[in-house]
């Protein structure tokens, strides 16, 4: 976000600042620069300033919130705040059956309605969403589960812990849903902040190749070129993080969405289909779910009746191996009284987009290099944040 001003294109000299003579005949030059330009650049560059200044605050607190966030899985893992198996896990297990015992042992009033299991980041153990009747997902009681051992092992509230805090903060803003749909407004007013910028930019371009450094020409200037250089440094990766991050923020009216219609019609369709056979075991579901896909597994399944399943399928959400495909899903649906694949379906684009979204917005996909890329490039938007604001208060008092 940069506070590219109309001295940009010809930037005025202020070595002469301290008689009123000079401070006229820097009004008059400013002026008549203003009457050349056009009303679109006048308006951009209008839209670029204030916009800016309105975002600043907040932008700031996604960005450094951002920057600790890119490494939650080192963190977590340091501070021992993941659940881990307390057996080796080599390929084998006891079944997944097992486990779920033990939480229905542990919990005889409520019932299990949703089950996931995370091989690359917590080999062996199994997340296990339990509610009493009558009660959905949203009131779920989270526990874990040893699966080598089937025993059920404790693992702190993510509320509790320090990436679990940012990133409540950083999603929602401690405000659930309302606070992901700020974030989305956020990140949509810090696009136009950023595409209003390069219009402003645009004429500045036309005499410099990428961008100059002046040093004689005073502070404020050469923070301006500062300010203008970084800003088309990273113009790129702020559009890609500024994009996925209003994808993520709508992420829940998306899935309403989904809901609304694809879950719709599937539930219409599979509407006679509503025998729940309790000798099916959680196991044969990820075996039929399995079976139906090459080159993916399964990893989360909701039961019967649940809001996302059709009352009488068990819904698996399948993960890729490998590629693209690892960061997206597809929706596998298991006959609950056979016990057998139903289908197996893709998901609708936008939600694929949302789903590509996340490592992209984190740069959790390509291992320690890219995340201090992503590091080095949220601490230079920030700077440019920050030095832009401090632009115009500098500007405004002379």
């Amino acid at each position: 976000m940069a506070e590219l001003k109309s001295e940009s294109t010809t930037p005025p000299s202020e070595s002469n600042l301290s008689s009123k003579q000079s401070d006229k005949s820097s009004a008059k030059q400013s002026n008549k620069q203003s009457s050349k330009q056009s009303p679109w650049y006048r308006a951009n560059l209008w839209i670029h300033r204030w916009i800016s200044l309105i975002v600043v605050i907040p932008f700031a607190i996604l960005s450094i919130t951002g920057v600790i966030l890119i490494f939650h899985e080192e963190i977590d893992h340091a501070l021992g705040h993941g659940p881990e198996a307390s057996i080796s896990v080599n390929g084998e297990h006891r079944p997944f059956s097992d486990s779920i015992k033990a939480a229905q042992q542990a919990y005889p009033n409520e019932k299990v309605i949703m089950t996931s299991v995370d091989e690359d980041h917590h080999p062996g153990v199994m997340l296990i969403g339990m509610v009493e009747e009558g009660k959905g997902i949203r009131d779920a009681r989270w526990i874990y589960a040893d699966v080598p051992a089937a025993k059920l092992v404790e693992a702190p509230n993510s509320r509790e812990t320090l990436t679990g805090f940012l990133l409540e903060l950083h999603a929602e803003w401690f405000m659930g849903f309302i606070g992901q749909l700020i974030g989305a407004l956020i990140a949509l007013l810090v696009f136009l902040s950023l595409i209003s910028g390069l219009v402003v930019y645009a004429p500045y371009v036309k005499k410099f190749l990428f961008g100059i450094i002046r040093r004689q020409k005073g502070s404020r200037i050469f923070q301006l070129d500062l300010h203008n250089l970084i800003g088309s440094a990273v113009l790129g990766w702020a559009l890609v993080v500024t994009i996925t991050g209003f994808l993520l923020g709508i992420g829940t009216v998306a899935i309403g969405v989904w809901q609304m219609t694809e879950l719709q019609r599937l539930q219409q369709t599979y509407a006679e289909a509503k025998t729940i056979n309790p000798n099916v075991q959680i196991d044969q579901v990820y075996q039929a779910a399995a079976s139906g896909s090459q080159g993916w597994h399964p990893t989360s399944v909701y039961y019967p009746t649940s809001e996302y399943s059709t009352q009488g399928h068990y819904l698996v959400l399948l993960q890729g191996h490998e590629g693209i495909q690892e960061k997206l899903l597809r929706i596998a649906l298991v006959d609950a009284g056979t016990g057998e694949l139903t289908t197996v379906e893709d998901i609708p684009v936008y939600l694929k987009a949302i789903f590509l979204s996340q490592p992209l917005h984190f740069g959790n996909f390509g291992g320690l290099a890219l995340k201090l890329l992503w590091t080095l490039c949220t601490l230079m938007t920030l700077f440019i944040t920050v030095n832009g604001a401090w632009l115009w208060w500098v500007r405004r008092k002379q």
